[in-house]
This record gives structure tokens, sequence and C-alpha cells, in this order.
């Protein structure tokens, strides 16, 4: 059996009509192929023989702790050349959105027993049920900006969210620049790249808008709380 099944057509082509995500990978991780389910799951397009583990864009277990890909499932069945199963994670796509799923991955070994290959399904958890299952709170800071500000807070717990919520701004930009330097050796087509270029750019965006709300309101609490305890002050004297 070949490591690469992208010059197997028989079986590329089984798997290109399938429904659910299937891709596969030489005995090192670097993919050989995908379909057109996986290419949707992960909201892009990644390189054959140039993208490593998994075609997600980035990988977070079910508590929100984000998943180097070298230690994703399928990295973990080839390097213990064992299946794994049970495994429950959230992948996000390049444009932000989160998806949990299970992973299916496998080795394929040759006759001889040495490892050739990996193969890996991807099934969406669309299910409310199944979604509840995991948290998605620590992987993406919208769930967070889109809790309402308590009420009663002091000055000291005002400058304290305001400061949080810049420091937050700030990673925002930082975590763009990160992800635009992931295409820097892009060598597939300009027409996927500006794709991925315009999704990273949505994701920034979003998550920017609904920081500067949050920091609009916290501005616009602190500006109230201030007058009210000057008005307070005047009034004792």
């Amino acid at each position: 059996m070949t490591a690469n099944w992208n010059d197997e057509p028989p079986i590329a082509h089984l798997f290109g009509d399938a429904a659910t995500a299937i891709y596969t990978t030489d005995a090192d991780g670097w993919l050989t192929y995908y379909n057109t389910a996986a290419a949707e799951l992960w909201g892009y397009r990644p390189e054959i023989g140039r993208t490593r583990w998994c075609g997600s864009w980035r990988i977070f277990t079910p508590q929100g702790t984000e998943l180097p890909l070298d230690q994703c499932p399928m990295a973990i069945a080839l390097k213990e050349v064992r299946p794994v199963r049970g495994v429950r994670a959230v992948l996000e796509r390049p444009d932000g959105t989160l998806i949990p799923f299970m992973p299916y991955p496998t080795p394929i070994r040759a006759s001889s027993g040495a490892l050739t290959a990996g193969w890996n399904m991807l099934v969406a958890l669309d299910s409310q049920q199944a979604r509840q299952a995991v948290d998605l709170s620590g992987a993406d800071v919208l769930m967070d900006c889109a809790q309402k500000l308590p009420d009663g807070e002091d000055l000291d717990d005002l400058t304290g969210q305001l400061q949080s919520t810049l420091a937050a701004i700030a990673d925002v930009e930082v975590a763009h620049q990160i992800d635009c330097e992931r295409l820097g050796d892009w060598s597939g087509s300009n027409a996927e790249k500006a794709r991925i270029v315009a999704q990273l750019e949505l994701k920034r965006e979003r998550r920017r808008a609904a920081l500067m709300r949050k920091f609009s309101e916290l501005q616009e609490r602190t500006a109230s709380l201030s007058l009210r305890s000057s008005y307070e002050r005047f009034s004792v004297h």
C-alpha cells in the first residue's frame, strides 16, 4: 500500500463522494489527500504535502484550551501507531467559526507491519446536546464579550475591566498577525490564499467589534459612576 493516496484514483474517488470529512496522511503526518467534505468542515483547502497532522486551522480541547497540532489525535495515532477513539475536540476555521467534532484517526500498516500512512474521519457534532458537552468559552473571546456586565461595580472593578478589555483588543491584533504569518510560505493558489486572508480579516473585525462594544459600555459605566460619586461627595459637604 502506498503512503500517498493521491496516486490512487479509485480511493480518492471513493472518499470524494463521502458526506463525512475524510483525509489521509503519509507516515510522517503530511496530508496526502482530503475530500470535499473535509475542506468544507475546515473552511479552507490546506496545501497537500505542506500541511501536517490535520487541516484544521486550530484545534481546542473540549475545555477550550488550544491544542498544538502535533498533539492532535491524528498526531498521537501516527506517533504511537494506534487508533485513537472516544475523543472530542473543537476545530476553528480561519473565520473563527468553532465546530465540535469527533475524530477517528487510524494508522495504516504494510504487510510487514511498518507504518505507511494514516487516515482520519472527522464527524461534526451538530446536536445541541453534543455542543453542550464542550466548553467553547475558552476558545472564543466573543463568548466572554457577549456576557452582560453585572450591576454594582465600583470604580476599581470597572478600571480593571477596562484594562482587561484593552489587553484583549491587543491580543486580537497579535493573533491576527500570527494567523497571517502562517501564510508566509503559502505555495497554493492565490485565489485560495486570498479567501483565507478574507476569512482571517472577518474574524479579526468581528472580535474587535465585540470588544469595542464592551469597551464603550465600560467607559459609559465608568463615567456614570464617577459622576454619581462626585455628586454624592458634593451633597455630603
